[in-house]
């Protein structure tokens, strides 16, 4: 008798739920579309209403699309974008929208953080501290909301309250102890010597479990709305990025995955943690396993961005213009920056800049000079990773970059990889039905989910262009240093100046 596993992945623009059979073959699909709120300058905020809603609806969608009997889904697994602080009650209910990851507003609590806690927390934890994280934010509600504060019975991510949603259970994934800035990263504990320094409650937080655990089981009320069985075993689940690598079969120390997304991380797995204060570091899905990356954190969004200014209907028109650009037919450089960078340039006054521009510039130009950026940035945080012995032969890549053949074979261009594009789909929602199998013991170990990730397609660097990229980005790299201060004077000017203008 067949049998199902329910993939939930949350994202930043959508909520999508598949259906994979125990062979991991999908068997139905579901998006729902969502919108972020931005109440003031720095700030991005998400409704939880919304997540739930879309999982249930989207959950009801893919059982009548498969007609299968929802009895025969012996999991859920549940991925999600990561650091959002979501503060609820004693009942569940969310008492304010969830601060999502690109929420910016504790700069001052991330700067007393490091000021003050200095080398215990990049002792303990492995990363800077930074205003997108989650100590911070809470750190931000405690001294600016404190009835918010002193009501909240728990602070939550978003899958873990989509797990609470599911199962009245509480809970923290693994994966999100190195970017919460209370745990230990080695060992993803919470640190008590972290925890009062940032004067967290811990009664607060909820209990940390490996992201392949069961949290509890599908409760009466919520299979009445989702149309899933009572019953059915919950795993804790885990970030969006490291279930894509996962999904993309990146298991073992050394192996590569870029997740080309709304933000593009490039992602190298450890056997052991290692702390670089230009990069992130977290454990992977994989125990004993931990993922240390960077990111340039308006990648994909920067190419729907500029798509959106030219008014162009779709991505497939997109890519039609940059299949028709050259490589070095107009050396133009992006920086991709355009909403502040966390690691590894740890500057939140960037924003994008453009140099090269010429009276014979065109739409494919600027494409291709949008793509190009990105791809620095993904080579700048691979060279910290292989100036720390770290050795990169290959490299998978994940999401809607992947969808661009032309873009791929840029970034393999830029690195100078070999690249393979693994899946037929979206790796999150398999990344995390593989998690979800391991945790109610379908599958037997890691590697045989692994096994059937096939590779649909591969791209070798051209060398050629390859020798034009390196030089390419040395000036991008000597760009943002050259202009690092005028980034604060332009900041400077727009608090100035900025609510002035009409």
């Amino acid at each position: 008798m067949a049998e199902y596993i329910i993939s939930v992945d949350l994202g930043t623009t959508s909520c999508k739920t598949v259906l994979f059979d125990t062979d991991f073959n999908v068997v139905a699909t579901a998006k729902k579309d969502y919108g972020t709120e931005y109440p003031h300058a720095g700030w991005a905020e998400q409704p939880a209403y919304q997540w739930w809603r879309a999982l249930k609806e989207n959950t009801q969608a893919v059982i009548e699309k498969s007609s299968i009997d929802s009895s025969k889904i012996i999991a859920v697994g549940i991925d999600a974008f990561s650091t959002t602080v979501l503060p609820v009650d004693k009942e569940g209910d969310p008492l304010r929208p969830g601060l999502i990851w690109m929420d910016r507003r504790a700069t001052k609590q991330a700067q007393w953080i490091a000021d003050n806690l200095k080398n215990e927390t990049w002792e303990i934890n492995g990363n800077i501290s930074d205003a997108g994280n989650i100590a911070p934010k809470i750190m931000w509600i405690k001294e600016n909301e404190p009835t918010v504060y002193e009501k909240t019975h728990m602070f939550l991510h978003a899958n873990g309250y989509l797990g609470y949603r599911l199962t009245g259970e509480y809970s923290m994934d693994l994966s999100e102890a190195g970017l919460s800035q209370m745990c230990n990263t080695k060992t993803g504990e919470y640190s008590d010597v972290l925890l009062d320094g940032c004067g967290i409650d811990r009664a607060k937080l909820p209990p940390i479990f490996n992201c392949t655990d069961i949290i509890g089981t599908v409760t009466a009320e919520a299979a009445a709305k989702t149309g899933l069985a009572e019953g059915t075993p919950v795993i804790a689940g885990s970030m969006d990025n490291v279930a894509a690598g996962l999904g993309a079969g990146v298991s073992k120390g050394g192996e590569v995955f870029i997740s080309g997304g709304t933000v593009t991380t490039n992602n190298v797995c450890l056997s052991e943690p290692k702390y670089n204060k230009n990069l992130h570091v977290y454990p992977h899905i994989v125990p004993g396993r931990w993922i240390t990356s960077g990111g340039v954190d308006f990648g994909g969004a920067g190419l729907k961005w500029f798509k959106e200014l030219l008014e162009v209907e779709s991505f497939a028109e997109i890519d039609a213009l940059g299949d028709s650009s050259e490589c070095a037919k107009s050396s133009i450089i992006f920086l991709p920056y355009m909403v502040g960078q966390r690691c590894p340039v740890w500057n939140d006054n960037t924003s994008g800049v453009l140099i090269g521009l010429k009276p014979t510039t065109t739409r494919q130009d600027l494409i291709r000079a949008f793509m190009e950026g990105t791809t620095y940035g993904s080579r700048h945080v691979l060279s910290i990773a292989e100036a720390e012995g770290v050795e990169i032969d290959r490299i998978k890549i994940t999401g809607g970059s992947a969808n661009s053949a032309k873009w791929v074979q840029i970034f393999s261009d830029v690195i100078g990889k070999p690249i393979d594009i693994p899946g037929a789909g979206d790796l999150p929602p398999l990344g995390i039905a593989i998690a979800a199998a391991y945790g109610v013991g379908a599958i037997k170990s890691f590697d045989e989910g692994i096994e059937k990730i096939a590779v649909r397609d591969s791209f070798t660097p051209d060398l050629t262009n390859h020798e034009y990229y390196t030089e390419m980005y040395s000036v991008f790299r000597n760009l943002y240093e050259n202009i690092r201060g005028e980034y604060d004077s332009l900041a400077g000017i727009q608090k100035k100046f900025g609510k002035n203008i009409i």
